[in-house]
Parts: C-alpha cells; structure tokens; sequence
C-alpha cells in the first residue's frame, strides 16, 4: 500500500464514505422526525405571513377556501421568498442546529438551502401531481439532505394522496437503474414506483429525513381530501462532503449558518452596514471565464445573460467585456483588469476565481488594497473589504475548491460517471 500523500488522502477518503454510506442507509432513509412545534411553529408562521397578503384564513387546510385559484401560484412564490426573511432564518437555522444536525448526526460547518420550497397541493387538483424523482436525476449531490415538512396533518390513511410518497434507498438504487437501462417514460416509472411506495405520515412537529436517491413524489392520484395540503421541503449539507453536492453548490445554492445559537444573535444583533451605492468613480468590466473547473462547461452566453441580469437589479452600468484566455489558469486577464485596468469586475461565481489557494487569496486582496469592487453574480456576493476575503474563501473552503474530487457543479451519480467517462483517458 502506497504510504505518501495520496494514499493517505485515499485512506482518509475511503473512511468518509464508509460514514456517508451509513447515514444515507439509517438516519436518512425515508425516516420521521419528531420536534418541538411550539419551538418551531413553522406552520403557523406561514399562516401568519398568507393572513399578512391580506387574505382571511384560519387553517392552512382550507387555504383552497380563502385564496382564488388565480393566485395561489402568486403567493406559493411569495413564501418562498419570504423564508429568507431574518427572523425566519433564525428559526430554521436554530432548528437546523438544535434538532436536525443532533438527530440526523451531521457534522458541523453546516449549510442550509438559501431558499425553501413551500408548496401548496390543492384538493382535486391534478396538475399539482409531483412526479416520482429522486435528488440525484434533479442534479443534487448524494451528500445533500432532505426534509419534507407537511404543515398541515397527512398522518391518517386517508390522507394518502395528499401526502408525500416514498421508497427506501435500497429500492430506489434499484429501481432507478432499471429505469435508467429500460429507458422509461414518466408514465411507466409512476406505476412501476408507486407499488413500491410509501405514505409519509406525518404533520406540524414532524417530518421525514431523505438522502438524494430515495425515490419520492406526489404518486399518480391527485389530491382527493378535500383538504388543501401544505409543505416545506429544503436540503442541508455538512463541509465534510461539500465537495459532494453536485450541481448545487455552497453560496449559490446554499448558505453557510453559525455553529451556534449565541453566534446566531451575535450577528443578528451586529449592526448592518447597508451600502447604498456601488460607485467608487471607476468603470466596471464584465469577465467571462470558462477556465475553472466549474465555469468550463458554463456557456458564455449564459454566463453573461446572468451579468446583465445582476445589473439591472443593482442599477449597475457596464462599459466593458474580457475574456479570459484558454488553458491559461493563472488567470492574466482578471490580473490585466485589476492592476493595468483599475476597473470594477461583475463576473459569474466565486468558483470563476483560481483554484490555486494561494493566487486565489493574492488577488482577492490585491482588489480590495485598489479599491476595486468585484462582483460575484451566482452567488450575490461582493468584495468590497477585506473581512469579504474571509467569507469567501469559507465558502470555497466548504466545497473544497481546487481539490474536490470531480469538477464543482457537476453530478457525482454513477450513470452520469459513466458518461463523461467517454471523454476522459
């Protein structure tokens, strides 16, 4: 056995999945959760924030009742906006912190989806039927957790089709090869899945722990209760595996939360510098870059549809496009706008920067000492000082940029390994 560098960093790696794997296959196998609702009203907090919209409603259930068919997309969008409103975040983050990571056994730097999925599946409704997916065929990476949080009671059996369904892991990883080999329709996965499959009986103060490969989804029948059925559902990843995560990555995707309620109200209570203003009288220059191995397979196009979006919501004009050159990491471009330049940069991720620790962190400092903002769109991170540098570089610490085990933004499942694998040596 190879005892350098290598073999020990493969050692060290063949121990972390051997943990990975058996929290997929126990803690985070389709299981419920038990918590203290009185704690963490979620429910009602989503209730509030509808009754807030101006509507009158006293139970999520009869949401149907309450809000026009018209608009229940509309205020579905404005829930899931409004889970990133502070005090909301301090909720969750807590819960995260005090009852997922302690009952689910993660390990912290912990992070959390920036934005949760409130959904909102009305009675006889057959378009709000949710087809059977796993995480991994929607891009996330094995690493990442789910809960499914129902804020209205589907533990009765009556209550079937308007809960969640679900298979085990074991059953899923078999099934979705079978799929994959057989190529089948939407129609045929739903029949051949929902014989497999479960109801999650649960409500407020309880909710069910799932990995990326169990199979889930609305089933094939829609919603027949009478009752309107409302949920949340959202991932956490731990550091140790955020080299995992697939198409979902740290900062984009998500957020880094505080290991403690103490630090949580410390920085809530830390005043918030609010800028008004990201003119400092010098131009900003878009960079497009494809040389990272996160950015290659990002086409520039979209790439700069995102820049052009991210200017218009800050109010941010630009006067100016670079490229970075090919196969040259050392990244002369992005130097050539800080030091000859002298310009403000809007470029597409933190993951466009070098993957090399030491250039990446020389350059993020060297743009703060010349008073240069820099943009990062994906993320809606900006350098302007040099405590930016820090969370930064914690987020890139998180995914293990530069020495991930595949390209950061890419999925990580068997199949798709095969795939690429016909253009690798």
């Amino acid at each position: 056995m190879r005892q350098d560098g290598y073999g020990t960093a493969q050692i060290a790696g063949q121990a972390v999945d051997a943990e990975l794997e058996r929290s997929l296959l126990t803690t985070w196998n389709a299981k419920i959760m038990q918590y203290d609702n009185s704690r963490f009203p979620f429910n009602e907090w989503v209730l509030k924030r509808i009754q807030d919209m101006g509507y009158k409603l006293d139970e999520l259930r009869y949401l149907h009742k309450a809000i026009p068919l018209g608009e229940v997309y509309k205020v579905t969008k404005q829930l899931c906006a409004d889970t990133n409103l502070p005090e909301f975040r301090r909720m969750l983050n807590s819960f995260v912190r005090n009852e997922v990571a302690v009952k689910g056994r993660l390990q912290k730097p912990i992070a959390v989806q920036r934005f949760m999925n409130v959904r909102i599946m009305l009675p006889d409704a057959p378009e709000s039927i949710f087809p059977f997916h796993t995480g991994l065929l929607y891009g996330h990476g094995i690493a990442s957790r789910s809960l499914w949080m129902p804020f209205t009671d589907v533990t009765a059996d009556e209550d079937k089709n308007a809960s969640m369904q679900i298979l085990s892991i074991e059953k899923s990883r078999d099934l979705v090869k079978y799929a994959v080999e057989h190529r089948l329709s939407i129609e045929e996965m739903s029949n051949i899945f929902g014989k497999e499959s479960w109801q999650i009986k649960a409500g407020p103060g309880s909710c069910c722990l799932f990995t990326q490969e169990n199979i889930h989804g609305s089933g094939s029948t829609p919603n027949t209760t009478g009752k309107t059925r409302v949920s949340m559902d959202f991932r956490v990843s731990e550091a140790r595996y955020g080299d995992l995560l697939a198409r979902k990555i740290p900062a984009g995707y998500f957020h880094l939360i505080p290991d403690t309620d103490e630090d949580e109200e410390k920085l809530a209570s830390r005043p918030t510098a609010v800028r008004t203003s990201w003119d400092n009288g010098k131009q900003n220059i878009f960079y497009i870059n494809n040389n990272t191995s996160s950015t290659y397979g990002v086409p520039v196009h979209l790439q700069r549809y995102m820049l052009y979006d991210y200017c218009q919501k800050k109010g941010l004009n630009y006067h100016f496009e670079l490229f970075e050159l090919e196969d040259m990491n050392h990244m002369p471009t992005l130097w050539h706008i800080v030091e000859t330049r002298k310009c403000n940069i809007i470029m597409y991720s933190i993951f466009a920067l070098s993957e090399r620790g030491e250039d990446r962190k020389r350059f993020l400092e060297a743009a703060v000492n010349a008073g240069l903002f820099v943009h990062f769109v994906n993320e809606d991170l900006q350098l302007a000082a040099h405590d930016d540098v820090k969370t930064i570089e914690k987020y890139l610490d998180f995914a293990k940029f530069g020495h991930s085990r595949m390209p950061i933004g890419l999925p990580l499942s068997d199949h798709s390994k095969e795939l690429f694998s016909r253009w690798a040596a």
